[in-house]
C-alpha cells in the first residue's frame, strides 16, 4: 500500500489540510495499517493529522476527544518509536 492509498483509505479520518502520511515506506505503511484498524480509529474522536519524517526521526501527529492527553502522548511515542525501529531495521 503506498501513502496515497493509506490516505484515501482512511480519509474520514484525516482533517481538510492535514496531510496523513507524507512518506512511501512500505513496512511502515503496512504497520500503519494494521494499527489503524486494529485499535486507533476506534479511539473517540480520533484524528489522523500528519504522519511525517522530521530530521530522520518519524512524527505521528492526531487528536482524540480524550481529556488525557498523556494517554495520547504515550500512543504517539509508542508509535513514532516502531516506525522508526522499523525503518531503521530496513535500511
Amino acid at each position: 500500500m503506498t501513502a496515497k492509498e493509506f490516505n484515501e483509505k482512511y480519509k474520514q479520518y484525516i482533517p481538510e489540510g492535514w496531510g496523513g502520511l507524507e512518506f512511501d515506506i512500505p513496512i511502515v505503511t503496512e504497520y500503519l495499517d494494521n494499527q489503524m484498524m486494529q485499535d486507533i480509529i476506534t479511539i473517540p474522536g480520533f484524528e489522523l493529522h500528519q504522519i511525517k519524517l522530521k530530521f530522520g526521526m518519524a512524527r505521528f501527529y492526531f487528536n482524540t476527544d480524550w481529556k488525557n492527553k498523556y494517554l495520547e502522548a504515550a500512543i504517539e511515542f509508542k508509535i513514532e518509536e516502531m516506525i522508526n525501529k522499523l525503518i531503521k531495521t530496513n535500511e
